[in-house]
C-alpha cells in the first residue's frame, strides 16, 4: 500500500501541470430567473492554443412554468480573421403535445443543442448569447450554457 502512494502522487502532480485542452464549458445563471430583452451573455472561451476548431453546443435549464414551447437565441461569435458570425438558434423545449424534451428532475429541466458544427473560435474572443423571443422579459430560464467541443 505504502508504495501505491508516491506512484497516486506523481500522477496528481503531473496532471496538475498538464496545460488544460481545447475544451470549454461554462453556464451563466439568469438572475431571479427573468431574462431581459435586452440583456446579452457573455462568454469568453479560452484555450490551450489560440485557435480552436471544433463544434458550438448551447445548454438551456428552465422550470416547468416557463411559457413557451420553443427558446429563440441569437449566437454571436468572431472568427480568426475578425468576421462576424451571427447563428440564430431554436430550442424545440416541448413537443407537439406540450410535454417538456428536456432532462432534470422535477421542475427544473435542461435541454443542449448544437448551434454550429466545425466553427473554429481564438482564444480569449467573445461568443455573445441574447433571446430574441417577442417578450420583454422571459421568466423561468435559469442557467444558459455554452460548450465547446474540439475536433480530436
Amino acid at each position: 500500500m505504502r508504495a501505491i502512494w508516491p506512484a497516486v502522487a506523481l500522477a496528481v502532480a503531473v496532471a496538475a501541470c498538464t496545460p488544460p485542452g481545447n475544451g470549454y464549458s461554462e453556464y451563466r445563471n439568469i438572475p431571479a430567473g427573468e431574462w431581459l430583452y435586452g440583456d446579452t451573455i457573455v462568454f469568453t472561451p479560452e484555450f490551450a492554443d489560440s485557435i480552436a476548431s471544433g463544434h458550438l453546443v448551447a445548454a438551456v435549464s428552465h422550470d416547468s412554468d416557463f411559457r413557451y414551447s420553443s427558446l429563440w437565441l441569437e449566437v454571436v461569435s468572431y472568427g480568426p480573421s475578425g468576421a462576424v458570425r451571427k447563428d440564430t438558434v431554436s430550442f424545440a423545449l416541448a413537443d407537439s403535445f406540450g410535454r417538456w424534451r428536456g432532462n432534470g428532475l422535477g421542475a427544473h429541466l435542461q435541454m443542449t443543442d448544437t448551434i454550429r458544427r466545425s466553427v473554429t473560435l481564438v482564444s480569449g474572443r467573445p461568443v455573445k448569447v441574447r433571446h430574441i423571443m417577442r417578450a420583454d422579459t422571459l421568466r423561468s430560464v435559469q442557467k444558459i450554457g455554452l460548450f465547446f467541443l474540439p475536433d480530436e
